[in-house]
């Protein structure tokens, strides 16, 4: 087909630019990745804004000589909000109104426009090479966090987005780089190393990702001779398995690369130098006990994912008052962690609300079912037991005791349960922060550490299977009365607002500590000491 004979109707909405005849659908000049049923959809939609279309009618259009279930028309419908970022979050972005058992609604405003203006319009923005996928998911709770990294990255030749699995750093890392487009002219590439599992091929699998010229069985001379005159960003993501080798990578282009910056995603810093290290926390969930209605709570990142993920699975899922603080509790339960949430959200179906926040004690069955994305993230136990793989046994053996603490512990409540020595201790707590498996918090004149619930709770199942858990219980127990006899002896020599703020972290501990001993009969006189030594905590 000639130019003088292709179709010149194209339409217009919001940051979108739809054609069909082209099958394409553009998002401030980049190509949106969207099936074809779902763009068929659209395509409906878009030609008949604000006039309820029928399911039938919708299936008849998108299947028409095939008989589908209306399950179908739902999946490609939740696909197609997905693209247009809509969100449950966000209502006033929503292109998309569903008509509760009749159809569906386009309410943006659409202008039909000529071929020719979105060609020029798509002609003005920048043809960067790249081989990012685009705008292919809603971002909730990280608009500063990605401002703030866009600038750090131009500044910066080398940043490390740095959190546990499932945290979203690489769906922060995405967001940043293709928001980098015209600052680095020579192209954005990301490079995903989660599957390379030898620390030879990094330097081949960057220069494959940039390519042509490169191949993963080239080494460094391939990459420095395709990077050493760019100005370009590399996207280096998922580096804790071969971080040695890919630190040794980093350093030959920061010496031999000037033009070209780096964003790396990790479980811990690659400690090359010059380095930036961000770390990416949980999304905001509400606090402990806070009195929810559905619109305060979602203000709330974390309960935006919960549920814009749960209104794909379930039709019309919309959050009720009565249910706002339980979906607080579960994502406060799960730490924020993006992954977690939506697994848990993908559940709704099945156990209602109310029973998913019920089923969470055996969280690492529940959310066990993602069949998309890397195979570290398809469930909630694999995406942990990456980061416990990379582990040393000494270092494994450390973090599972840590499991037996409730909440906040120090460095010596660590050495205690874990049988090591102060030195000892303190090394592998730095590593462990380091590597995004505990957190350290500046506490007045001491450092208090913490696990996530979610690794706490693995870590308990690990070490129940160790054999070693009731041997970690009882030095836990020990520990606990040592503390609090100490804690006894001041009772009457300080304020007690000041000895409350000493030793009233301990509570926790100390019923955990009852707990276990009333069941172990051989605990019994240690479980009399512990009695005694908290009464006057009571």
């Amino acid at each position: 087909m000639t130019d003088d004979c292709q179709p010149t109707r194209s339409y217009r909405f919001g940051p979108f630019v739809l054609m069909p005849e082209r099958q394409l659908l553009l998002r401030e000049g980049g190509a949106v990745r969207i099936g074809a049923r779902a763009l068929d959809l659209l395509t409906m939609l878009v030609e008949r804004p604000g006039e309820l279309i029928g399911k039938r009618e919708l299936m008849a259009r998108v299947w028409p000589d095939v008989v589908v279930d209306e399950s179908n028309l739902k999946v490609n419908m939740a696909a197609l909000r997905r693209a247009l970022g809509d969100g449950a979050g966000d209502a006033a972005a929503s292109c998309i109104a569903t008509v509760t058992g009749r159809g569906y609604r386009f309410v943006a405003a659409v202008e039909s426009v000529g071929l020719s203006a979105v060609t020029a319009s798509r002609s003005r923005r920048p043809r960067v090479p790249h081989n990012l996928p685009i705008g292919t998911i809603r971002i909730f709770g990280r608009t500063e966090v990605i401002e703030s990294l866009t600038d750090e990255v131009d500044a910066a030749r080398m940043v490390t987005i740095v959190g546990p699995g499932g945290i979203g750093k690489t769906t922060v890392a995405l967001a940043v780089a293709e928001r980098c487009f015209d600052r680095f002219p020579d192209g954005v590439w990301l490079v995903d190393l989660s599957t390379l599992t030898e620390p030879g091929g990094v330097p081949g699998a960057i220069a494959a990702a940039i390519g042509p010229g490169g191949t993963p069985s080239e080494g460094t001379g391939s990459m420095w001779r395709q990077l050493r005159d760019r100005r370009a960003l590399l996207v280096l993501d998922s580096c804790e398995h071969l971080i040695d080798a890919i630190a040794d990578c980093v350093q030959v282009l920061m010496a031999c690369a000037p033009g070209v910056h780096i964003l790396a995603t990790s479980r811990e810093p690659l400690m090359v130098h010059r380095e930036r290290v961000r770390r990416l926390l949980g999304l905001s969930s509400p606090p402990e006990g806070a009195t929810l209605d559905a619109e305060a709570a979602l203000q709330y990142p974390a309960i935006q994912v919960f549920v814009e993920r749960a209104s794909e699975r379930v039709e019309n899922f919309r959050l009720s008052d009565a249910d706002a603080r339980l979906v607080g509790d579960i994502c406060r339960r799960l730490d924020g962690m993006v992954l977690a949430i939506e697994l848990a959200a993908t559940r709704v179906d099945v156990f209602g609300v109310a029973g998913l926040l019920a089923a969470l004690n055996d969280r690492f069955s529940i959310l066990a079912e993602r069949r998309a994305g890397p195979e570290r993230h398809r469930t909630l136990a694999a995406a942990i037991a990456w980061s416990f793989g990379l582990l040393s046994p000494a270092e494994a053996a450390f973090l599972r005791a840590l499991a037996v603490f409730p909440g906040a512990f120090d460095a010596e409540g660590a050495r205690a349960v874990s049988a090591t020595t102060r030195t000892e201790a303190m090394a592998n707590l730095a590593l462990l922060v380091d590597k995004s498996l505990i957190s350290a918090e500046i506490d007045g004149e001491r450092v208090i550490y913490r696990l996530m619930n979610t690794t706490r709770s693995y870590c308990l199942e690990w070490l129940m299977e160790s054999g070693d858990h009731a041997t970690v219980r009882r030095r836990h127990a020990e520990h606990i009365c040592a503390v609090l006899e100490h804690a006894k002896s001041e009772w009457v020599q300080r304020p007690a607002s000041e000895w409350g703020a000493s030793y009233g972290r301990v509570i926790d501990d100390l019923r955990g500590a009852l707990d276990w001993t009333s069941r172990d009969a051989s605990s019994r006189p240690l479980r009399i000491r512990l009695t005694l030594a908290g009464i006057p905590c009571r």
